[in-house]
């Protein structure tokens, strides 16, 4: 599972982040910081996935997620894929440094049809895919899902709205990220102010033949008196590093103002009055099983 095509490794990655070595320690820290808020890999199911057995996480990203659902279930294959090939070399070495040999790693395109046989997993996950897609991206890749997963199999989505906090200028710095995916075409937002994708999780899985659809928010607090409030603080410090020249690209503000701002987020972070929330919405459905 480990060999790619050249064709997919040459292909070009739509996330609106930069990839270099920040955004890798960004990705592990979401990784880390989601699932703890999220109460644990499978917190919806209490731990329990003893009838499943093949996994797919898409866009793994740093493949925390992978790693960690293959070390507390050895009797599972997980199967992580990304467009990004450092990111996959990187998660490998990982693996095998940590003596993993259940975790697998592929690069491989998501917009794309999945290159896997019909009825091939009994998950498929993803978490945070709302910057790389655009609205009319979401179905294809889940009928895709709907494809590949086994009668009875599990789709599980996980995807985020912007955080409220006490601060003005993450505030201004969350209205210019929404701005901007409004701006590009990967907002679900009417107006521009909200990523906008979580209200529309469950009537996409519905309109592509899932049922029993259920759902849970996690809504971690990240204020400065919180006990993980530093890897939270790391985690948004990177995140506006990496999205500026995305932020200036799209035109919602210049290279300056986008500087000057992050700069006043970043010392809005160390202020003992600093105070948060995130908001996190998982959504999932099961493939129908043939009486």
């Amino acid at each position: 599972m480990d060999e790619s095509p050249n064709k997919q490794e040459q292909q070009s990655s739509t996330f609106i982040m930069e990839e270099n070595s920040t955004q890798l320690a960004w990705l592990f820290n979401l990784d880390a910081n989601l699932t703890r808020a999220m109460g644990g890999v499978f917190p919806e199911r209490g731990g329990d996935i003893a009838d499943m057995h093949d996994i797919l996480d898409l866009a793994c990203g740093a493949g925390g997620l992978a790693l960690e659902v293959a070390h507390l279930y050895p009797h599972t294959q997980v199967l992580g894929v990304d467009i990004n090939k450092q990111l996959i070399e990187n998660v490998r070495t990982l693996a095998t440094a940590r003596g993993i040999q259940n975790a697998h790693y592929q690069i491989t395109n998501i917009l794309d049809p999945l290159p896997f046989p019909d009825a091939s997993f009994d998950l498929v996950n993803a978490r945070t895919l709302y910057s790389s897609f655009e609205p009319t991206d979401w179905l294809p890749m889940l009928r895709e899902c709907h494809r590949i997963l086994r009668p009875g199999g599990t789709l599980r989505l996980t995807e985020m709205e912007r955080h409220l906090t006490s601060s003005l200028a993450n505030e201004r710095m969350w209205d210019l990220l929404t701005r901007a995916l409004y701006i590009s075409g990967r907002s679900f937002s009417s107006d521009g102010h909200h990523i906008g994708i979580i209200p529309h999780l469950g009537r996409l899985l519905h309109e592509t033949g899932f049922q029993h659809i259920q759902n849970r928010a996690s809504t971690p607090e990240i204020s400065s008196q919180t006990p993980h409030f530093g890897t939270w603080r790391e985690q948004d410090a990177y995140a506006w590093q990496l999205v500026e020249p995305f932020l200036v690209r799209t035109g919602v503000a210049t290279l300056e103002e986008v500087q000057t701002l992050r700069a006043e987020a970043l010392k809005d972070f160390m202020s003992e009055n600093f105070c948060a929330i995130a908001f996190y919405f998982t959504c999932w459905g099961e493939k129908h099983v043939i009486a």
